[in-house]
């Protein structure tokens, strides 16, 4: 009896878990003049309200006030901070006020909406939820302390209520299919767009050129259809409570013998969770804009828009900026600023096709600007531009040997208006080597430092971190900004480190070929091929051993299966003339070494569109 009780119970719960979204839902809104834009709330309610009233979108009341303006929510509503509840409650209620002047409120699902509707709540405060407890049932806490109980003691690893905080169970029912914010959200769209402006949480991937704006919001509502469908069959195979998360119930179905969980496994595994899906990807906002530009670009052409608006990554200044050319709009400016140390909360003003940013408690409208060039963190806000002159200027606190080999590098600290920063510093000089009247190598020459760094802002794909002349110890030398967080190839090898997904490995490997054939750097070892560890871009140094003379490529890129020129980096490369080389790199380089590297730069341009078939080698190993 009990059996086919809990049976039906499955197959009613089976019934309810169908696709959020008809067929004909509006995903797509032509005509709107105006259009206010907020960021990651992550709980910080009076942030939101009191931006809303400056905004005029919302009074005192809390009534809707912006008339035919579409106010858009980029997602994370919730975590991290205590009053998630209290704001889906106003952007529901808005929802229903905004339609009667002819306004719309779009809230997107982000990928916190996401972990609370399946059980990842990693982030979720016990003070969020507390905010539930008036949805808990004592019986519902007692049950599961029963089962929690129940478990073998290995198996559990705190107190029931550490576990559960008091709110737990009501959380939980709250964001069920049946649940009021469950329900709600599970209405909301992954991505929309207004006028030539997508909007998406976390930015476009290649799902996205694949299935379009209709068609990427119905895989996903398929996707989060599958997962629920599973869990729900999971529990009645495992005899599982439904408090488990999002990795006991992973645990659970990989553990079932004769392959019983392989399908809950699979629906867990797709675009919905990982950072190929439009949710949880950074590549907009956080890798080699080279590397991924082609996929950005193809995407906007599948949308028919000409940028796309994203939160998910708090911009390094705290000011909502673009990257890529004014294509990417980076809205996350760190509201909950408990969380996000110098955050602030703001908003983006779309109005007549021009973009305008609100700041809380600051008066007026300010101009959005292009994200600035830093390679590499810093613990002041130095744009690269301003870390020139910095390391040109500074005061030179201290000088210190570090490292091995003949480049003899030396690591300085500088200071200026109470800012401090760490270079390194080389004046290695080895002359090139001639036999007769020719060259056998140009030398191994502190100014290539320079020079590569040249042309890296020349081509605009930052890979090589501020590099100037300058002289200490009363030698002239190059001095490169020292970036903190590095992690070279060979560690990651010895360490057996697996690198992070934010942004892909090959694309970047392939540009490293290609700078590398381009400069003739004959010196690439996987000592110097360094990534920063939080996202795994990677960053290049030593380039000391550069700029031979030959129309070739040095022997570690000829014929290397890597050696693929992508066309986002073509079209750099095609900006290459020996006018703005010599003007770039003139005071370092001879003009036969210029016109050698326009002439590999030719060599270059004939492997775009001869693209290989995707390789799985590592960097590093021929």
């Amino acid at each position: 009896m009990m059996y086919c009780l809990r049976a039906l119970m499955v197959l009613v719960s089976l019934l309810l878990v169908v696709p959020a979204h008809a067929e004909d839902v509006v995903f797509r809104f032509a005509g709107v003049k105006r259009v206010v834009v907020v960021g990651d709330a992550h709980g910080a309610y009076q942030h939101l309200v009191d931006l809303l009233r400056q905004t005029d979108l919302m009074d005192e009341k809390g009534q809707w006030t912006g008339g035919r303006t579409h106010l858009v929510s980029l997602g994370d509503l919730m975590d991290r901070g205590a009053d998630s509840r209290k704001i889906m409650d106003l952007l529901m209620q808005l929802q229903q006020q905004a339609p009667v002047s002819g306004g719309r409120v779009h809230v997107l699902v982000g990928n916190h909406e996401l972990m609370n509707l399946t059980g990842d709540l990693r982030d979720t405060t016990r003070s969020e939820f507390l905010s539930y407890q008036d949805l808990e049932t004592p019986e519902q806490r007692e049950d599961a302390r029963t089962r929690y109980e129940a478990l073998p003691a290995e198996s559990r690893s705190t107190g029931f209520d550490e576990k559960y905080p008091p709110g737990f169970f009501g959380h939980r029912q709250a964001f069920s299919a049946t649940g009021p914010y469950g329900a709600w959200l599970r209405e909301q769209p992954y991505m929309i767009v207004i006028n030539d402006m997508a909007f998406v949480h976390g930015g476009l991937p290649d799902m996205v050129v694949q299935h379009g704006l209709e068609g990427t919001n119905r895989e996903l509502d398929n996707m989060l259809a599958s997962y629920e469908s599973g869990w729900q069959n999971l529990m009645a195979t495992a005899s599982a409570g439904p408090e488990l998360d999002f990795d006991e119930r992973m645990q659970l179905a990989e553990n079932l013998p004769e392959g019983a969980g392989v399908a809950f496994v699979e629906a867990s595994s797709v675009e919905l969770f990982s950072p190929n899906g439009p949710l949880w990807t950074r590549e907009d906002s956080l890798c080699i804009p080279v590397t991924v530009e082609d996929t950005l670009l193809a995407a906007l052409e599948k949308l028919g828009v000409s940028k796309v608006l994203v939160g998910h990554t708090v911009t390094p200044d705290h000011r909502i900026e673009t990257r890529m050319d004014g294509k990417v709009v980076m809205v996350d400016t760190g509201m909950l600023s408990s969380v996000y140390l110098g955050g602030r909360a703001s908003a983006l003003l779309v109005e007549d096709g021009r973009m305008q940013a609100y700041y809380l408690g600051e008066q007026g409208l300010f101009e959005v600007k292009e994200q600035a060039r830093r390679i590499g963190p810093r613990p002041s806000d130095l744009t690269d531009d301003e870390l020139e002159v910095f390391l040109a200027t500074a005061e030179i606190l201290s000088v210190e040997e570090v490292g091995e080999g003949v480049t003899r590098p030396r690591k300085v600290a500088l200071e200026k208006d109470g800012i401090r920063l760490q270079a390194v510093f080389k004046d290695v000089n080895f002359k090139e080597k001639r036999r007769g009247r020719g060259s056998i190598s140009i030398g191994d020459l502190w100014r290539y430092e320079v020079a590569a760094y040249r042309v890296d802002r020349l081509l605009g794909l930052g890979l090589i971190p501020v590099t100037v002349e300058r002289q200490v110890d009363g030698v002239t030398g190059s001095l490169q900004y020292w970036v903190d967080g590095l992690i070279s190839w060979k560690e990651k090898v010895e360490q057996g480190i697996i690198p992070g997904n934010w942004c892909p490995m090959q694309p970047q490997y392939e540009l490293l070929k290609v700078f590398d054939g381009l400069i003739y750097n004959q010196d690439r070892t996987q000592q110097n091929l360094t990534f920063l560890q939080d996202n795994w871009t990677m960053i290049l140094i030593d380039h000391s051993r550069s700029f031979e003379p030959d129309w070739k490529f040095p022997p570690a890129v000829q014929n290397d299966r890597y050696l693929v020129v992508r066309p986002a980096v073509a079209r750099r490369l095609e900006k290459i003339t020996l006018e703005n080389v010599q003007a770039a790199v003139g005071d370092y380089l001879k003009p036969r070494q210029v016109k050698a590297l326009v002439k590999r730069r030719d060599r270059l341009l004939k492997y775009h569109l001869a693209l290989p078939e995707e390789s799985s080698q590592e960097p590093g190993k021929r």
